[in-house]
């Protein structure tokens, strides 16, 4: 009788939590759905105001040269060659 007893709390428990689970994941993803939409449409309100259809590709360069992180003459060449061992 008393495992009965504890199967049921247990069912209503699992039950009861799977309600708030749903819930709050429903409510997490109408949120995450609305920021999207937001933001494409905000998205779409820049490109109108540009002048740009959507689907247009633009390149936009941000430097005029590319920067050097290490100079030519820094650093050695290193010769190696792979050994494999056998074993037995």
């Amino acid at each position: 009788m008393g495992f009965l007893k504890f199967l049921v709390i247990l069912l209503a428990v699992v039950w009861f939590v799977g309600l708030i689970i749903r819930a709050t994941f429903s409510r997490f993803l109408r949120k995450q759905t609305e920021a999207y939409q937001r933001a494409t449409k905000e998205a779409q309100r820049q490109a109108r105001t540009r002048g740009r259809r959507e689907g247009d590709v633009t390149v936009e360069a941000t430097r005029s040269h590319a920067e050097k992180k290490v100079n030519r003459g820094v650093g050695e060449y290193v010769e190696f060659e792979e050994i494999t061992v056998e074993r037995d």
